[in-house]
C-alpha cells in the first residue's frame, strides 16, 4: 500500500511539474531571485517545480530503495 501510494505522489508531482513546465514564464512568474544572465534566472514562479520535483524524486527513492 505504501508503495503504491509513493508511486502515485511521484505521478502526480512530476505531472504537475510537467504542466508548469509547458506552461512557460507568464506575467505571473514573478521577480528574479537568481539572475543566471542578462534577462534569465530563477525567478519566484520557479520555486513550486523545485518543491514538485523535490517531493517527486524523494517519493521515487523511497520506492528505488530495496524491500
Amino acid at each position: 500500500m505504501l508503495r503504491m501510494t509513493l508511486a502515485l505522489v511521484a505521478a502526480l508531482c512530476l505531472t504537475a511539474l510537467a504542466v508548469l513546465l509547458i506552461a512557460g514564464h507568464g506575467p505571473w512568474s514573478g521577480r528574479t531571485l537568481f539572475p543566471v544572465a542578462p534577462g534569465h534566472g530563477i525567478n519566484v514562479g520557479d520555486l513550486p517545480v523545485f518543491g514538485f520535483w523535490g517531493l517527486g524524486v524523494a517519493a521515487c527513492a523511497v520506492l528505488a530503495r530495496p524491500r
